[in-house]
């Protein structure tokens, strides 16, 4: 008869943190420990991560949480403490930047029409780019791109006039997920930069173009607001995001598809260090353009 599963022994067993109430002497020693992380120059906390084979890249907010995330898990370790295994919310991110239609001063009730719909698909286990999507948008309302948008995006008169409207590119990106079995068979997430990509530019186009609002696009992951509560950096744009992990941006900035590319980059190294990616923003959490302006755009 085949044996069953080994039960371990009794002092081979690790605890589940989240059966515990915290107080285990090896929480008040990583609490030690972090504070003593929180007093060391740069290049100490550069020499402890070397020492222990981690990426020493980075301003020294990132630095000391890249060593107390490592220091806390080789303790719970040898504490045999385990931390309560948390599944990823979804099997895939979709990270999202949209491009769209601007003017060097912008009113305060612009509407901007989306131009580029760029898309990355990153595997949750593995964190490896599986696919990509990229295509451009005519705009509807207001077909002549700004000089200046054209500048800033890189993006010609000519690659919109001769690109599909919304509707038929957002088709074809839904066509597109469906390929890769999401929202089928895998669940995934749509992650940006911040929350106006679909809180504000997505939504938007959707009214404009009378299309429901997709299933997937009514809460997102905020990896911007992720970034800074994990990090405890200050504010800064999408380049400086990259700069402070210690990479370089690659492409051009205000490219659609490039960012998607850079946002990707950020995500794999913070969960890399150890931050837990998960939904953070709503569409219901976003006040709407009036009807009103949308209609007045319509009639222009």
């Amino acid at each position: 008869m085949a044996e069953g599963p080994r039960v371990p022994k009794q002092s081979e067993r690790t605890e589940d943190i989240s059966q515990q109430t915290y107080d285990h002497p090896i929480f008040r020693e990583i609490s030690f420990t972090n504070g003593q992380i929180n007093k060391m120059k740069k290049e100490e906390v550069k020499r402890c991560l070397v020492e222990r084979g981690l990426d020493s890249r980075g301003v020294k907010e990132v630095l000391q949480k890249r060593l107390k995330n490592h220091i806390k898990k080789e303790k719970l370790v040898q504490a045999k403490l385990v931390q309560e295994k948390r599944m990823n919310e979804v099997h895939f991110y979709c990270v999202i930047d949209f491009e769209g239609t601007c003017e060097e001063e912008n009113p305060k009730d612009y509407i901007h029409e989306i131009i580029e719909f760029p898309a990355v698909l990153v595997d949750a286990t593995t964190l490896e780019v599986v696919s990509e999507f990229h295509e451009y948008c005519k705009p509807q309302f207001k077909s002549q791109l700004s000089q200046f948008c054209q500048e800033l995006t890189g993006i010609s008169q000519e690659l919109v006039d001769n690109a599909d409207s919304f509707p038929d590119v957002l088709s074809r990106f839904e066509q597109w997920l469906r390929g890769q079995e999401l929202g089928t068979k895998y669940k995934f997430g749509v992650v940006t930069d911040g929350p106006w990509d679909m809180g504000r530019f997505f939504s938007t186009q959707c009214r404009l173009c009378s299309i429901p609002v997709p299933k997937f696009a009514r809460k997102w992951i905020d990896l911007r607001k992720l970034y800074r509560n994990f990090y405890k950096v200050a504010k800064g744009s999408l380049q400086k995001m990259v700069t402070n992990l210690g990479m370089e941006f690659e492409g051009r900035a205000h490219s659609g598809m490039d960012d998607a590319r850079n946002i990707a980059r950020i995500l794999q190294k913070m969960i890399e260090d150890g931050c837990e990616i998960k939904f953070n923003d709503y569409l219901s959490d976003h006040p709407q353009l009036d009807t009103r302006r949308l209609d007045e755009l319509k009639n222009v």
